[in-house]
């Protein structure tokens, strides 16, 4: 029998239905997914489980549907 003990992890950067296409080229949001993984890890190396592997399950640029005309081209591709 195989046990997998991960801890998943999951990113948005900002509420979709309401952004403009300058969101989706703001620098600081690559900054907020590195951030957030940072957070994951050192919360890991304080736990029970120091080694214990992080998954990305679910990232996307927007929420809540994301940007209409916006989040469903390239525009989109580089977060």
């Amino acid at each position: 029998m195989h046990v997998c003990i991960c801890d998943v992890c999951g990113s948005y950067y900002f509420r979709g239905d309401t952004a403009s296409y300058k969101e989706y080229l703001n620098p600081a949001h690559f900054q907020s997914f590195a951030d957030t993984v940072d957070l994951v890890q050192t919360t890991l190396a304080g736990s029970k489980y120091p080694k214990l592997a992080i998954w990305c399950g679910e990232t996307s640029d927007a929420w809540h549907s994301g940007t209409a005309n916006v989040s469903d081209r390239f525009v989109s591709g580089f977060l």
